[in-house]
């Protein structure tokens, strides 16, 4: 402010509107007294679109008089006088433009500024002070008014784009956190605070808060009294105060302590009282700014922070998303599943086990998960199997079927468990659940030991099983059918007649069903919908074979390569396989079956050795193409596989491979040559003799009856000593050195191979396959509640976000398997209809639909989108992001930027029921049609 007579200071910004005002009524030089405190800050000399303007302060008429003999030396002298106007000379007057002393006014400048005719009335509440900060802040700027008419939404929304990245779309509670969270704009913003005047700051302050609903006071109050970073970390506190939530339902807290941090959190607030609307609706703001992946770590270790400054520790449980917030819940889990253990009603723990999941650290299913979450996971999966009966199938076809779809699950949860947890009592509990499982799962390698015995030595005649010596006519040769071509003839018909349909044959060494499980499952979610899991016409179980014994390389995949049981290494495999070829009319012009030092021949900057990629390519000359990938055999040696996560990544080559075969149209078959047991480095996995392999032992000599845990295999398909072996089948004994895994022996895993037929895009009709990937057992995932009640209209307060809660109820009723006498939950016709396209209807017609759509104005039409939530209701909820794309007429890349579009507009109220998790888009269909009033 002036420091004489309370006259405003000048500065440069009024300095050029005076000297453009003059130049707009076609002045082209001039002087201008101006009317202001005679201080002056600025360069004596600014240069205004390339002429000169010179600044002089002029406390007195004599003053004023010499600066007057500046015009000759510059375009513009402007004068800064503290002189009153009946002061100055007829002298004096007659030099300058205006012919009068000048008034620093603001507003017309200020409309310049927009090149605006007018203003709105309560224009910066008519304070001249806020008038001259604005012109300060925002001179240069180029922000035409629409319509001609200067508005403080124009202004404001210039401001705090130009001076701190607010952009003028992002003014909603929602947006407001997002931005907040960037340290970047909000180091903007306090520097603009530091520096812009008092009187403007408030009229920013009083703006933003109305464009806020009811948040506007809370986000305003935040802003001032800690700053508009803290408008997510105290949100998140805020968050666990209602008492209405899911959340606050399962953990429950006294009434003392909560009025008790609430206090706290007003007195933080300079004690601005919040009502139950405000904090629901903060803290659900709150929670749905931290729902994403890309969350900075501060904004999380302030939440932290502000938990321990308001004595709020033992609300923190409530939180979906403060990672603090995770260990409580394991504990709540913990707690529920002890008792279920003996009682077999599952209904508290997996209520518990929906807070878990609810968490946004916990990353189920994922490598992500931490080990409280992945032991847990495990732990509640093989409760849920120990409920169930365990089947002792008859024949080894049968149990070769019981493997793939059930017992190979229960492995793979097994060894999920094993890799410990955190919490104590969990680890207390999850052992008690892994040593009861691991128990009945001895048993059924021990009863499938029997059938090995009696039946796996010896070829049986049609309706036995799949052999690994027959996969290569049973499997591969088939899927090398030419297709027809379009007159009923056969295509690509050249000189050697026509051209068999191609296929990549990958054999992932050692891979046993639950590592094929794993694989195969990732391939499909990050690759859909292009690559299909698929099966032969008629097969009503997942395909698999049954290794060559003992269960190692040099006979298994040998036999494998070769087409017939037979013994050898890789040159056995290569003449072998060349020679199978032959005999199938199939071309082999080139090299077709490639070992681990094949594939390592990579060079730099390529995914695949040159050689490979050519033979993969060349569909015409070398119709199928063989790779073998040690990955899983090495990681026996030299790591430990428990707890391992396997995906097509895990494999150094599977990637590209996959890569290459779809681009040519090639069909893959993956495969095993055997399995393989972990070592678990307990009591009584120890050394058991020195023998030549880790789990078969010669049959001759003193020691030659099987023991308990052992199986005598005799016949034609035992390719080692005289055709008669002892196989280890429990997968604590072993016959040499320590190591992380083992494989030769009878158990299941190591003897019944897994096989995988793999189809990119459309099933050729000619191949006589059907989509059919692997099923996942029942008890794998959590069983889907029933829906919450229909709400017949959105509330007002926002809702915190649900989470699925299975009603109290005893064992599932449970009905016989069409093979086995493993039993399923009965599941409803209703639980399994598809959802009816008119609810989709419903919500795209519903008034809030419309508002959000007309509010956010996403660019996809109404019929995309309803596209998009019907392919995702058909998929249970779930949409690979590039068939997203593809609906929503996106390039993959831009996937996730248009599912964040859609969210805005589906996520109301701060209930998330669209979001993506990387890969996948997800959506909460229950959570939808509750939000948009769609009956059920």
């Amino acid at each position: 402010m002036s420091v004489a007579a309370g006259l405003p200071e000048a500065d440069i910004s009024a300095v050029r509107s005076l000297v453009a005002g003059l130049r707009n009524k076609n002045y082209s030089r001039g002087v201008i007294a101006l009317s202001a405190a005679p201080v002056w800050t600025g360069p004596e000399e600014l240069d205004f679109n390339g002429q000169s303007v010179r600044v002089r302060v002029a406390p007195s008429v004599l003053a004023i008089r010499d600066a007057l003999t500046e015009r000759h030396r510059a375009d513009w002298v402007v004068i800064l006088t503290d002189r009153d106007a009946a002061e100055l000379p007829a002298g004096v007057l007659e030099h300058l433009t205006a012919g009068r002393l000048s008034n620093l006014d603001p507003w017309p400048a200020l409309r310049e500024l927009f090149q605006a005719a007018r203003q709105e009335f309560h224009l910066l509440s008519l304070s001249n002070d806020a008038a001259r900060a604005a012109l300060r802040d925002l001179d240069g700027v180029r922000a035409p008014a629409p319509g001609g008419v200067l508005t403080n939404d124009h202004l404001f929304a210039t401001l705090a784009d130009r001076k701190f990245g607010l952009r003028p779309a992002e003014y909603t509670p929602h947006h407001i956190a997002l931005w907040s969270m960037d340290d970047a704009t909000t180091a903007r913003f306090e520097v603009w605070r530091r520096h812009t005047d008092p009187v403007l700051l408030d009229q920013f302050y009083g703006w933003i808060g109305s464009r806020l609903g009811p948040l506007g006071s809370v986000f305003v109050a935040v802003w001032r009294s800690k700053g508009p970073e803290h408008l997510v970390p105290l949100g998140l506190v805020a968050a666990l105060l209602g008492d209405g939530s899911d959340a606050s339902v399962a953990f429950p807290a006294a009434r003392d302590t909560i009025v008790k941090v609430r206090t706290l959190l007003e007195v933080e607030l300079d004690n601005h009282a919040l009502t139950e609307q405000q904090l629901t609706a903060w803290g659900n703001a709150a929670t749905l700014a931290v729902s994403g992946t890309d969350v900075p770590d501060e904004v999380l270790r302030r939440a932290e922070e502000a938990v321990r400054r308001l004595h709020a520790e033992s609300l923190v449980a409530r939180s979906d998303v403060l990672p603090m917030a995770l260990a409580p819940r394991i504990a709540q889990f913990a707690k529920a599943l002890a008792p279920a253990v003996d009682s077999g009603d599952l209904a508290a723990a997996e209520n518990a086990w929906a807070d878990v999941v609810a968490h946004r650290g916990a990353h189920v299913g994922t490598p992500y998960a931490p080990r409280n979450v992945q032991v847990g996971a495990a732990a509640l999966r093989l409760l849920r199997r120990l409920n169930l009966a365990w089947s002792d199938p008859a024949g080894l076809s049968h149990w070769m079927a019981y493997y793939r779809r059930d017992l190979s699950w229960v492995d793979d949860a097994i060894n999920d468990a094993f890799v410990g947890a955190d919490d104590r009592d969990l680890a207390t509990v999850a052992d008690r659940i892994v040593t009861a499982v691991r128990n009945q799962r001895l048993a059924a390698d021990r009863q499938f030991a029997r059938q090995l015995a009696s039946g796996g030595g010896h070829r049986a005649g049609s309706g036995g099983p799949l052999y690994v010596e027959d996969v290569l006519d049973r499997i591969v040769k088939p899927l090398t059918v030419p297709a027809p071509g379009p007159t009923g003839g056969l295509a690509g018909v050249s000189a050697g007649g026509p051209s068999p349909s191609p296929v990549l044959l990958v054999i992932a060494d050692g891979m046993s069903g639950s590592v094929a499980n794993e694989v195969v499952a990732d391939a499909l979610r990050r690759h859909r919908p292009q690559w299909q899991e698929c099966r032969f016409a008629g097969a009503d179980q997942p395909h698999a074979a049954l290794a060559a014994l003992p269960t190692v390389t040099r006979f298994s995949r040998c036999s494998l390569l070769t087409g017939g049981l037979a013994e050898g290494g890789q040159d056995k495999e290569r003449s072998g396989f060349a020679n199978w070829l032959q005999r199938n009319g199939l071309r082999a012009d080139g090299k077709v079956l490639f070992h681990k030092a094949d594939l390592d021949l990579v060079s730099r900057s390529h995914a695949l050795a040159d050689v490979v990629r050519d033979a993969v390519d060349d569909t015409e000359h070398r119709p199928v193409v063989a790779c073998v990938l040690n990955d899983i055999d090495d990681a026996l040696d030299r790591s430990d596989p428990i707890g391992t996560t396997w995906s097509t990544a895990s494999f150094k080559h599977l990637d590209p491979l996959l890569t290459a075969a779809a681009a040519v149209g090639r069909t893959v078959v993956l495969v095993s040559d055997h399995g393989h047991v972990v070592e678990r480095r307990e009591q009584p996995s120890v050394q058991r003799g020195q023998q030549i392999s880790a789990r078969y032992r010669s049959a001759s000599g003193p020691d030659s009856e099987p023991r308990e845990d052992e199986v005598l295999v005799v016949g034609e398909r035992v390719l080692s000593g005289d055709q008669r072996v002892i196989l280890a089948v429990d997968e604590h004994v072993r016959y040499t050195g320590l190591k992380a895994g083992y494989h030769g022996g009878g158990s299941l895993a190591e003897a019944v191979i897994p096989v995988s037929i793999l189809v990119n895009g459309a099933l050729p009709q000619h191949l006589g396959l059907e989509v059919a990937p692997a099923p996942q057992p029942t008890w794998w995932e959590t069983p889907r509640a029933a829906p919450a009640p229909t709400a017949t209209h959105p509330v007002s307060a926002s809702p915190a976000p649900k989470r699925r809660k299975v009603p109290v109820a005893t064992k599932p009723v449970m009905q016989a398997d069409a093979l086995f006498d493993v039993g399923t939950p009965v599941t409803s016709p209703a639980a399994t209809a598809p959802v009816d396209q008119d609810r989709v209807a419903e919500v795209l017609a519903s008034e809030l639909f419309k508002q959000q759509y007309a509010q956010f104005r996403p660019k996809f039409t109404k019929p995309v989108i309803g596209k998009l939530l019907q392919e995702m209701l058909d998929g249970n909820g779930r949409l690979a992001l590039s068939r997203a794309a593809d609906v929503l007429g996106v390039k993959p890349a831009r996937a996730r930027a248009a599912i964040a579009v859609l969210a805005q507009v589906l996520n109301t109220d701060g209930v998330v029921v669209l979001s993506d998790n990387g890969t996948e888009v997800e959506l909460e269909s229950a959570l939808l049609f509750e939000q948009y009033g769609v009956s059920s």
